[in-house]
């Protein structure tokens, strides 16, 4: 009797041991495949040394120049029509410089010498240009420049109607933003919206995302919290539309007038 209880015991431990070993299986599975849909998140960089003289920064940037090949492609005139200025030219902060100069830049474009010191100035502006013309540049320059990291709140809203162009943006602004001690999440459907919510519980400077998406993150995050929102604006100066002209179309206008007006 106590030889068939045992028997029967071991074939409940067997079934429920493959029962636990499938769904481990599954589990494994699933998350494999939402890693995979992951926007690769950039590891946070040492900086180097911010040169501490005029003299010292122009031997860094002598430096950062032999690193760059000359650009030996054919320019249009939405290149070539420049007034002249440097990036020096406008105030700007050494560590934004030295991430200007460490991704290749060498002189302002036509629509980054208009839009750059109009944005600092505090003026709304609304731009056109041609791909491959330093339209990214154009605000994202700037609207680092008037970023406090002192200020443990966000303050830069950028939008964008795709996860890809959302993607790219936000890798331009890590790169210039390289020699800043800024806070930069971007937020995009295809990812896992609690590791959003979370990593926008900590003193986020800048958030770059999809309309729909800020939206949910918004709406999913009140479920724990009703008094609060996930996404805090209330402090936001600056906004940026990217491609305009589609985020003011009718599908997505609904989500981004939440956050303009």
């Amino acid at each position: 009797m106590e030889q068939e209880r045992y028997n029967n015991r071991r074939g409940y431990n067997n079934y429920y041991n493959d029962y636990n070993r499938g769904y481990n299986n599954r589990r494994n599975n699933y998350h494999r495949h939402n890693n995979q849909n992951r926007p690769k998140q950039q590891p946070k960089k040492i900086p180097a040394d911010i040169p501490a003289t005029p003299e010292l920064f122009q031997q860094w940037k002598s430096t950062q120049a032999k690193k760059h090949p000359a650009d030996a492609r054919k320019k249009t005139e939405d290149v070539t029509q420049t007034k002249g200025n440097d990036f020096e030219d406008w105030g700007l902060s050494r560590p934004l410089l030295m991430g200007i100069f460490e991704m290749g830049f060498e002189k302002p474009s036509p629509i980054q010498e208009q839009a750059i010191p109009t944005i600092l100035m505090g003026n709304s502006v609304l731009a056109r240009a041609k791909n491959g013309t330093g339209k990214t540049g154009a605000f994202a320059i700037p609207c680092l420049q008037r970023v406090d990291a002192n200020k443990p709140h966000t303050q830069l809203l950028v939008l964008l109607p795709t996860r890809e162009l959302a993607l790219q943006t936000s890798n331009v602004f890590i790169e210039l933003a390289k020699f800043l001690n800024l806070e930069i999440v971007v937020s995009t459907g295809g990812t896992n919206l609690k590791e959003d919510i979370i990593r926008l519980q900590k003193n986020v400077h800048i958030v770059i995302g999809t309309p729909g998406r800020l939206q949910d993150l918004n709406t999913c995050g009140r479920l724990a919290d009703m008094d609060k929102d996930v996404l805090k604006l209330n402090k936001c100066g600056l906004i940026v539309l990217d491609e305009a002209d589609k985020l003011l179309s009718p599908d997505f206008l609904p989500a981004v007038e939440k956050y303009v007006y």
